[in-house]
């Protein structure tokens, strides 16, 4: 994860932007095996890799910072996605062409497949994707039901980036392999604009954990919002402590303001945060959970 967020730094620290920045840390995590992400995901019921991902930036300009209307609020604000794709290694890639390629925000299974070809990002079989750890994990679950022991829903592994460069602009990413024991054809909330990701002109945020209930309570844009009333620590620390402590679900958030400052909360067993700031540089950090 450190390696992964270095590249993000190498990329603020030259002046690049934060899309480029986030987009660069979630491919070397969809790399790693270890993370549930492109090689490494989680496998569906079938025995198959079925990832989403989600990415969202919003461009700083003067417009939108002299007016104060809803509307122009979202000036230079774009949104990519991915579902249900099988053969990209890389699916965060691909939710960046959604956005800068089409006119849509969403495109899922074969469709996004047949896109990633058209602009040129590399298709490889299903097969590849797939670790002997998740295979694992996969046979583990198989024997589970056939005895009738409940799934497990531990080692979600989801990643997720947020960022803000030298310009203002503000960019969040996302990707996963899905939940275990997931049927075919599900999605989560890290292919969901608002859910699972989210940024506008005031900070952006990522999301990991029980898909269902990050969707219903549109989780990071929740967290957005509420940076217009405190700080980025307290704004995803109230979200998580309302929200998944109270429907009894599991997750955490990760979240960038447009000043610049950085805030992370969880309720599950364990969350994994690295942090890049041009005082500080890069730091490996294990927050406390928000207990029930």
């Amino acid at each position: 994860m450190l390696e992964a967020v270095q590249r993000g730094a190498d990329i603020l620290r030259g002046s690049g932007n934060a899309l480029d920045a986030v987009v660069a840390v979630l491919v070397a995590l969809e790399n790693h095996p270890l993370f549930n992400a492109g090689t490494g995901s989680l496998l569906t019921t079938d025995g198959t890799v079925e990832m989403d991902a989600s990415v969202m930036v919003a461009a700083s300009d003067e417009r939108a910072n002299r007016v104060g209307s809803r509307a122009d609020s979202q000036a230079g604000v774009m949104a990519g996605a991915v579902a249900a794709v099988t053969r990209v290694r890389n699916p965060i890639q691909l939710a960046r062409a959604v956005m800068e390629r089409t006119p849509h925000v969403l495109v899922v299974g074969s469709g996004a497949e047949r896109l990633a070809r058209r602009v040129g990002l590399a298709l490889c079989s299903n097969e590849e994707l797939i670790t002997e750890r998740a295979r694992e994990r996969w046979r583990q679950q198989q024997e589970s039901a056939q005895l009738g022991i409940g799934a497990k829903t531990q080692g979600h592994g989801t990643v997720g980036a947020a960022a803000i460069d030298c310009r203002g602009t503000i960019a969040a990413a996302t990707s996963t392999g899905g939940v275990p024991g997931k049927i075919p054809g599900r999605v989560g909330d890290s292919a969901i604009i608002g859910a699972g990701t989210y940024a506008d002109k005031t900070g952006g945020a990522s999301a990991t954990g029980n898909g269902e209930a990050i969707i219903t309570r549109a989780l990071c844009r929740e967290a957005v919002m509420n940076l217009r009333q405190t700080t980025p620590m307290t704004a995803v620390r109230r979200v998580i402590s309302r929200t998944l402590v109270l429907d009894g679900a599991q997750g955490g958030i990760i979240l960038v303001d447009r000043r610049g400052r950085i805030g992370f909360a969880h309720n599950a067993a364990a969350m994994e945060v690295a942090t890049f700031t041009s005082l500080a540089g890069i730091r490996h950090l294990w927050p406390d959970s928000i207990k029930t």
